[in-house]
């Protein structure tokens, strides 16, 4: 059956990144103009900036394991990632800008792009008074909010729910659920789209939705570890899914 209400991961669904070359770079000069000390180097924080990346890149991967994980504060990304062996001084000065550090490297470490098909199927919702909400893990919510911003797609989306704003991470079934309330609806009158089996399938399933559906990114990284469930459907890109929504 038609769902009441769409729920969307960001990152795949909506928008396609890719790494850019020196961003720890980047982020380390304007680290190091919060610090200021000798004893660290705009070299050395870079090193850092990209061991931070790798740990929570891991990270993420072993929280698909738990039932109910829940997300890293920014506080804990940048004292425990990034700046554990760091001076006691260069630690205290970075006090207070731990979320302006997060959204940082969130906004340079990658270029974002539509997703091709997004805008189809995000108008034909609107013209069929389908609700749209965003249910999404993030490093910075607010550079995602932000995002959707400049690709034009505000309002077209009712609700957003990003996972370091609600202190939870998919595959955390509660990310969908304060999705489905934005909605106004419930978890089993909706369907989730994402990009990922181990995350988004499997929050989907763990939420009780309606339908699942997965639009793999071409060339994505294969699944960390096998997990128990299997899409509804799995797509090409978002706009097959006006397809399958009119016969639905």
């Amino acid at each position: 059956m038609r769902p009441d209400g769409l729920i969307l991961d960001f990152g795949g669904v909506i928008s396609l990144s890719r790494k850019n070359a020196g961003w720890q770079r980047i982020v380390a000069s304007s680290v190091w103009d919060l610090v200021r000390t000798d004893d660290l180097s705009v070299a050395r924080i870079a090193d850092d900036v990209s061991a931070a990346d790798t740990a929570y890149s891991l990270w993420r991967d072993a929280m698909s394991r738990p039932a109910d994980p829940s997300e890293i504060s920014h506080e804990a990304y940048v004292h425990d990632f990034m700046a554990a062996d760091w001076p006691a001084m260069a630690r205290n000065r970075l006090v207070g800008h731990e979320s302006e550090i997060c959204q940082m490297v969130s906004t340079v470490q990658v270029t974002r792009t539509v997703r091709p098909g997004i805008a189809r199927l995000l108008k034909w919702c609107d013209e069929h008074d389908l609700p749209v909400a965003v249910a999404s893990n993030a490093l910075s919510g607010s550079v995602h909010r932000a995002t959707i911003e400049q690709f034009g797609f505000s309002h077209l989306i009712l609700g957003q729910v990003y996972s370091d704003e609600a202190a939870v991470r998919k595959p955390n079934p509660a990310l969908i659920h304060r999705a489905a309330d934005l909605l106004g609806l419930t978890a089993d009158r909706c369907w989730y789209v994402g990009d990922r089996v181990d995350r988004d399938i499997l929050c989907g399933h763990r939420a009780g939705v309606a339908a699942t559906i997965l639009i793999p990114v071409p060339g994505a990284p294969p699944r960390p570890f096998p997990v128990p469930v299997e899409p509804d459907a799995t797509l090409r890109d978002p706009g097959e899914l006006v397809g399958l929504l009119e016969s639905s």
